[in-house]
């Protein structure tokens, strides 16, 4: 994968092969299908019965280099020809495998093209049966971690220095905000010192979001700067120009050059910074409570239907005023988070 951030690994009995550098490929799809028997009724009715997961080959492209190339290719394809059960993994994902197909293209012996391919004989990964929940505080971490090394990649000094204050102010998001991350419970049956507390954790977050905005402003601005130039070198570049100094014409070439390589990842610098600044007023707000309607029935099942904990019956009570868990007729209940 290009920046690679991950290991990709094939672990083998005759030994695990690490892929690295550009043998990585830039992305995996995976996933697949789930086997259907379908019956078709009188009348358009339709019975299905799931046969399970079918999964698709995972197969990426890739180049071997330097006195290993040929080497490392032959490995694999001794892999393949040998038939033998792998594990592959990367990530959270993790396979059993057989090489269907490996192709290696030999061009030179330091350069070996390659293309490969894995049929799953079984998915190792967890299943997922819950949604990840994915708060505003933790998407700007994972935007910044990713702004993080962009900027080192670009190697602008002065986009350097902004960022690392946005990384220090975003640092006291995070601790301001976790509480508002983990829910703010309900507290109106609560003593009033409780209820000032969660005020005082809002308002922390407030102001350590009002202290983020100017730095983030501050990279946005810098970033569109930089685009802006990198554009323009492109769009003026004209190349070898007769009569000037070899020197000159040289430096021309090597400034397109280097603009059109930032030019990427300064446009995905942007995205994110527009992304941060949508999710960075979100962060001081609780999760809005959810309403259900429900016809009867006690609060007890509601609990363990929305929180798979029938104790949190309390809960609910105390944000709709109820003592009785126990409803009657026609109800629009406030679910607390």
């Amino acid at each position: 994968m290009a920046a690679p951030f991950v290991t990709l690994t094939l672990d083998t009995p005759n030994g695990s092969f690490v892929f690295s550098g550009a043998e990585v490929p830039e992305n995996i799809p995976f996933g697949g299908a789930q086997l259907l028997d379908k019956h078709v009724m009188i009348g358009g009715r339709r019975r299905i019965n799931a046969l399970g997961a079918d999964d698709i080959p995972l197969q990426w492209s890739g180049l071997f280099l330097f006195a290993s190339a040929v080497p490392r290719a032959r490995f694999l394809d001794s892999v393949r020809r040998e038939g033998l059960q792998c594990t592959l993994s990367w990530d959270q994902l993790r396979y059993q495998v057989v090489i269907d197909q490996f192709r290696a293209t030999y061009k030179y012996p330091f350069r070996v093209p390659y293309w490969i391919s894995f049929e799953v004989i079984q998915d190792q990964t967890a299943t997922v049966d819950s949604v990840p929940a994915v708060t505003p505080a933790q998407s700007l971490a994972t935007d910044m971690a990713r702004m993080g090394t962009l900027s080192n990649c670009l190697g602008d000094s002065t986009l350097n220095g902004l960022v690392g204050d946005l990384q220090s102010a975003m640092s006291d998001i995070q601790a301001a905000a976790q509480p508002i991350a983990n829910g703010l419970k309900a507290v109106t049956s609560f003593i009033s010192g409780v209820a000032n507390c969660a005020d005082q954790v809002v308002n922390a977050a407030v102001s350590t979001v009002a202290a983020a905005a100017a730095p983030l402003a501050a990279v946005a601005t810098r970033v569109q700067s930089m685009i802006a130039n990198a554009e323009g070198v492109v769009a003026t570049g004209a190349g070898v120009i007769p009569g000037l100094p070899a020197s000159q014409n040289v430096f021309n070439a090597l400034a397109k050059l280097n603009a059109t390589v930032q030019l990427p990842e300064l446009y995905e610098l942007r995205s994110i910074t527009a992304r941060m600044q949508t999710n960075l007023p979100l962060v001081a707000t609780p999760t809005s409570p959810r309403s259900i309607t429900v016809g009867g029935g006690d609060l007890y099942t509601i609990a363990s239907q929305q929180y798979g904990d029938a104790s949190r019956w309390t809960d609910i009570a105390a944000a709709n005023g109820l003592t009785d868990p126990v409803l009657t007729g026609i109800n629009t209940l406030i679910i607390p988070a």
